[in-house]
Order: structure tokens, then sequence, then C-alpha cells
């Protein structure tokens, strides 16, 4: 049974967290904000820079290990989409159930901290498969279809609200994949 003094201390985080992201979305000048055309640009921009950078960087880092993760996604979408929900979703909540315990935050803190690398070489891969799908050349990948990937998946990241829920259903695949490889490596 978990001591009170841990759950409590866990209650008293999340309120402080919960309160500082209420402040972080109020508006900071009344009356002096740009328009909301400025402000979808900006995050289309944003997110074209972040996206295509992690793209890039994983074509051209990891070339094969991206041409082969792009080919998985492309021979087994269904899989990558089931290990993208399994590893991006519940095994989160796993962990963080396993938090509430002293014992398991020694588990739960590195495996969400791997969760979080693995969301950005996944996020990387995704970008290279949606930009190998749309120019589609003959399954080899490049740091050109990370930056196309990045353009078009800038685009969902502009919409507000809702944009950001799209990207993260989308990169779920790459997960999936990259999930699903580290899985196998570990079992054998």
């Amino acid at each position: 049974m978990p001591s009170k003094q841990a759950v409590s201390s866990l209650g008293s985080l999340l309120a402080v967290l919960g309160l500082a992201g209420v402040a972080t979305a109020q508006p900071t000048a009344p009356g002096g904000s740009v328009g909301p055309a400025f402000n979808v640009v900006l995050r289309f921009g944003v997110g074209f820079v972040i996206l295509a950078v992690l793209g890039a960087a994983a074509a051209a880092i990891g070339p094969r290990y991206t041409t082969n993760a792009v080919r998985e996604i492309q021979d087994d979408l269904g899989g990558a989409i089931g290990w993208g929900v399994l590893v991006g979703i519940f095994v989160p909540i796993g962990l963080v159930i396993l938090a509430l315990t002293v014992i398991g935050a020694l588990v739960s803190i590195p495996g969400l901290l791997l969760i979080g690398i693995l969301s950005i070489v996944s996020t990387g891969i995704t970008a290279v498969w949606v930009g190998n799908s749309v120019i589609g050349d003959d399954g080899t990948v490049s740091a050109i279809d990370g930056v196309a990937g990045g353009l078009l998946l800038a685009v969902p990241f502009a919409i507000p609200v809702v944009g950001g829920l799209l990207l993260n259903l989308i990169t779920l695949v790459g997960l999936g994949v990259v999930g699903r490889g580290l899985y196998e490596d570990w079992t054998d």
C-alpha cells in the first residue's frame, strides 16, 4: 500500500502543474494580441522547422534503420498502429499507475523518459514515412523525404486545439514501429 505522504505529494505536484498550465494559457497583454491568422502561420512555421529537422535527422543519422522502419510501416500499417497505441497510450498509463508506489517510481521515471526519447525518434520516422509516401521513390529514404514530411505534417500542427491531437495520432504509427523493434530486440 502506498504511503499517504507519497500520494499527498503526488497530488500536490499535480495541482501545482495544473495551476501552472492554467496560468500559462492566459493572455499576457489584454487587447495587444496578434490576430488568429498570425498564430496559425506561426504554428505552421514552428511545426515545419521541428518536424523537418527531426525527419531529416532521422534519415541522415540512421538511413538504414529509417528505411527499414518506413518499409515496415508500408508493409504492415495496422500492426504499426496497434503497437503505437500500446506503446504510446497503454504503457505510459501503466507506468503512471506504477509510479504511485515508491518502488514503482524507480521503474516508471526511466520508463517514461525512454518513451519520450522514442517519441522524438518516431516523430522523425513518421515525417520520413509521410514524405516518402508522397514523393514515392524507390523505397530508400533521404533527408528530402523528412523535409517533405515535415511540411505536410506542419499543416495539421497549425490547426489550433485539434491539430496537436491529430499529429499525435499520426505519429503513433512511427512510435509503433520503433517500440515493436525495441521489444523484439529486447526479447531476442
